[in-house]
């Protein structure tokens, strides 16, 4: 692809900020505007059921054959004996049914490397929630449509940056820069499946571990997925920057255009034409909507003087890479937050321990900390934070739905109802909280209707997988 992609904005500090700081915003599903976003046709129960038998199989029959070979040759394997490889191989050969013998195999793995390895049942019951992690900067090749104009670039009172690919940018991958398909059908499944990809994350010891199951980011079923768009949006023309992780990401190509909003004033534009000469480290050509002569058509034309011309040096280009002296508490959060995304579980509780050594009790980084090790699998290190936190800010409902996910993580499943029904009285609106409350609720034959009244209620929050567990239990009692 080699055409220039414009991203319509309003005049505003965080269009300043991003000629200033290099960087672009990518949203997630749940920060667009269409809630149709990232979403997948339905999938059946039976496929899903299908793909984890494959992957539990494979994971058991995988040990099994390591620790074979490693008996009959006398190689190393996790620094056991013979005779205490042949007990552990027994042990989870011969727990009981496929899940059980899973189970086994998991708490073998998890009591020699001290991490839990991914668990295939979370990753295909919520991998619609890995679809909506993406992170999406949405662009049109169209810099003269009015009402893209009118929709984000406050009515002709704004401008329109044009980037352009270069080689080795992120707009000339196929991979990360994606034309936009509009149809009013969901995409579906693709006869290929999934295509599965496992991420490694480094620990605090510097030791990699296998930390999840994610979707291959080539999957020509996500693909389709973060790409589609219901007709009504089709005169948007749009293309996507994408990654896996939401945040802030460098410019995806080169910003080699600005376009003035008819109405944008005078002074305005001067600031803005001030701000590409001072930040952007190549010449911009500047060009401005006029009306089209005989016409109600806006039309785009060039600005006298036609471009803002760098002023930019080598020595003041800030690489990416540059490490910043202090960052401001909610700008140091983001970046956490994106690495928590990006598995480096690891990278985090390294950071928020140091962040800590001058501020020991700060909130925002203590929940930053427990949020990596729960990822991480170190539950009971999460629900410590978790229980400090709920302790000191009662009122907080992140506090005590961290505490019910780490209890939940442990197997003391008896204690996570109360915790969640106090983080839903804190927090009604959050969708997941209701989600979890449902589920816990509906699997016992005493609270099934009470469950259901709480799935019905994520689903009304927005939360993507709630129909599809109500239509399994309802489904369910149907059948029974």
């Amino acid at each position: 692809m080699n055409i220039t992609l414009y991203k319509y904005r309003a005049d505003s500090e965080f269009t300043e900020r991003l000629i200033t700081s290099g960087k672009v915003f990518l949203a997630t599903a749940h920060q667009l505007n269409d809630p149709f976003e990232c979403s997948l046709g339905e999938i059946s129960k039976n496929w899903v059921d299908e793909q984890v038998k494959q992957h539990m199989q494979a994971s058991i029959a995988g040990f099994a054959a390591a620790a074979r070979q490693s008996a009959s040759y006398q190689q190393a394997f996790f620094g056991l004996s013979p005779s205490e490889i042949e007990a552990a191989l027994n042990k989870v050969m011969h727990s009981g049914d496929l899940e059980d013998c899973y189970n086994a195999w998991r708490e073998f793995m998890t009591e020699q490397t001290g991490h839990p390895p991914s668990d295939s049942r979370a990753f295909y019951w919520r991998f619609d929630e890995k679809l909506t992690q993406t992170g999406i900067f949405s662009m049109s090749s169209d810099p003269e449509q009015a009402l893209m104009w009118a929709h984000y670039a406050a009515e002709q009172h704004g401008l329109c940056l044009g980037f352009s690919p270069t080689p080795g940018s992120k707009l000339a991958d196929p991979t990360h820069c994606l034309r936009v398909t509009y149809s009013d059908v969901l995409p579906q499944m693709g006869r290929e499946g999934l295509k599965v990809s496992k991420a490694f994350a480094v620990d605090a010891q510097g030791r990699p571990y296998i930390s999840s199951m994610k979707l291959a980011f080539t999957d020509k079923t996500y693909q389709r997925v973060v790409t589609t768009k219901p007709t009504c949006w089709s005169y948007e023309q749009e293309y996507r920057y994408i990654e896996p992780f939401g945040g802030l990401c460098d410019w995806p190509g080169t910003l080699s255009e600005c376009v003035f909003g008819s109405r944008c004033p005078e002074d305005r534009r001067q600031w803005y034409i001030d701000l590409l000469e001072g930040h952007v480290p190549n010449d911009v050509a500047l060009f401005e909507m006029r009306p089209a002569s005989g016409t109600n058509a806006m039309i785009r034309v060039p600005l006298d003087p036609p471009t803002a011309r760098s002023q930019v040096t080598k020595a003041n280009i800030r690489s990416s890479d540059t490490p910043t002296v202090e960052l401001p508490v909610r700008e140091f959060a983001a970046r956490m937050e994106q690495l928590i995304q990006q598995e480096q579980y690891g990278e985090v509780i390294f950071q928020t321990d140091e962040n800590l050594k001058t501020d020991p009790s700060a909130p925002i980084l203590l929940h930053l900390k427990a949020t990596a090790h729960g990822k991480a699998g170190e539950h009971e290190k999460a629900l410590d934070i978790f229980s400090e936190l709920a302790d000191r800010f009662p009122g907080v409902a992140g506090s005590w739905y961290g505490m019910a996910c780490a209890l939940e993580s442990l197997g003391r499943l008896d204690e996570v109802v109360s915790l969640l029904r106090k983080a839903s009285e804190l927090d009604p609106n959050d969708p997941s909280i209701s989600l979890n409350l449902g589920v816990h609720l509906a699997n016992n034959s005493e609270t099934v209707e009470e469950g259901l009244t709480w799935l019905r209620r994520a689903e009304k929050l927005g939360h993507r997988r709630a129909t599809r567990i109500i239509d399994q239990i309802v489904g369910g009692e149907a059948s029974g």
